[in-house]
């Protein structure tokens, strides 16, 4: 019997990288490479994660289809992102339609890699800062490790562990 595997999705921005913050204290999205900054033991911690998981980044990026960002630009960063922290693959959804399945908070993005990739998504963990990404791994019944940013927003539904920078998720990964 094949042995499924187990992934590590890891929302991009506020997780993996710094995020500015509009007035109302919501992150929002670099437009360009040279703007980002990885957040602080991201590779280490990607280096060490690698050895047991799958890892993969997925990102909501709706600025393209509102025309406030180039996909190229998303590219370049997402292409960059994959290649400092030795990511697996890289999954992206540019609509801003609420309904769209493959849109974060819907689990579309995470049921396409358990099919493509053979994942157990039971044994992976979903890792964000925003409560759409704890929202897709619970509709996904993945294991959700929310990093609380002080947004100012609430979360829809309890995510299984809380922490307050992204080196502390060691403490719950199994």
């Amino acid at each position: 019997m094949i042995k499924t595997k187990r992934c590590i999705f890891l929302d991009r921005d506020g997780t993996l990288i710094d995020t500015p913050e509009t007035k109302s204290l919501k992150p929002k999205s670099f437009n360009n490479l040279n703007q980002v900054h990885l957040k602080k033991d991201v590779i280490e911690l990607c280096s060490h994660l690698k050895k047991d998981y799958m890892l993969m980044l997925f990102t909501n990026q709706p600025d393209v289809n509102r025309k406030k960002n180039s996909k190229v630009n998303v590219e370049n960063i997402n292409l960059f992102l994959k290649k400092k922290l030795c990511l697996d693959n890289i999954l992206v959804n540019y609509s801003d339609d609420e309904k769209n399945y493959f849109r974060k908070p819907n689990p579309g993005m995470l049921f396409y890699a358990k099919k493509k990739f053979d994942i157990d998504l039971k044994r992976s963990y979903v890792v964000g800062d925003r409560w759409r990404d704890i929202d897709a791994g619970s509709a996904a019944k993945c294991k959700t490790i929310f990093i609380d940013r002080n947004y100012n927003e609430k979360l829809n539904c309890k995510p299984d562990f809380i922490v307050k920078n992204i080196k502390q998720i060691l403490k719950f990964i199994k």
